[in-house]
């Protein structure tokens, strides 16, 4: 990581360190060795790109750990999120560990602002003179761009509009869009179904998964049990890494139990 003053910043974008994460949670169950991830990731173990690279993870919090990188509590949530508002939530937490952003974001409110206005708040935020601040300004400008988004700012007073979206968008790309509903076991029109007045029309049953931060209801079709059973193997892969961050152990899946693979 780098320094402006007393302030220590990233040099790798959020963005960037949550898909880093993701691949160690994905290929390597959440954990690495350091050497072992600079030899993935193509890089030499006490290079400069890998140390950045290294740096922003626990800067954001995505990771932890020196000798072995672990994905933290917070960074599981980012890499394996089963809903968008989990993965907004995650990465609002996550851009908030970095106190320069967050100074930053205070001191600018939420209106656009001037190159210049961004140069005069590093200068006195930091104290770093202004060749200092010029030569690591492009940088500074464009991660500060990233999360400026998920940073509270004094002239935030009214409630932003929320936007609803699809709990499986994460996990089932291309399929029916989930609806969050009341619980109900009662068959429902298939949906796109043009009923005239007086038709009669075939009532299809619906697949209720309920979970900590929805309930998924889908017409039951083939290709939407193979999205419940991908739903729920990725549900199941994040609480299995949390318990072992935890230190407690997880049982091992059914035999030949093998979940649909969601597209990429």
């Amino acid at each position: 990581m780098a320094k402006l003053g007393e302030f220590e910043y990233p040099e790798i974008g959020l963005d960037e360190s949550i898909g880093l994460g993701r691949k160690i949670a994905r290929e390597y169950a959440g954990e690495i060795s350091r050497q072992g991830l600079a030899r993935t990731l193509g890089m030499s173990e006490r290079g400069g790109a890998f140390s950045a690279r290294l740096g922003a993870l626990r800067m954001w919090g995505v990771a932890a750990g020196r000798s072995r990188i672990r994905v933290t509590r917070d960074g599981l949530r980012a890499v394996t999120p089963l809903s968008a508002k989990e993965a907004e939530d995650a990465k609002e937490t996550l851009a908030n560990n970095v106190a320069l952003f967050n100074s930053l974001a205070q001191r600018l409110g939420s209106e656009p602002y001037t190159p210049e206005q961004l140069a005069v708040v590093l200068e006195e935020l930091t104290g770093a003179d202004r060749a200092e601040v010029t030569r690591r300004f492009a940088l500074l400008d464009r991660l500060f761009g990233e999360v400026r988004g998920f940073l509270q700012t004094d002239s935030l007073f009214a409630e932003q509009p929320q936007v609803n979206k699809s709990v499986s968008e994460a996990a089932v790309a291309g399929q029916e869009p989930v609806r969050r509903t009341e619980s109900s076991t009662k068959p429902t029109i298939a949906e796109g179904t043009d009923v005239q007045p007086g038709q009669a029309v075939d009532l299809v049953d619906r697949i209720e998964l309920k979970l900590p931060d929805g309930t998924i209801s889908l017409p039951e079709t083939l290709a939407n049990l193979d999205a419940a059973l991908t739903i729920l193997w990725a549900r199941r892969q994040l609480v299995a890494a949390l318990q072992a961050a935890e230190g407690k152990p997880a049982p091992e899946p059914p035999r030949n139990f093998a979940p649909a693979k969601s597209p990429e």
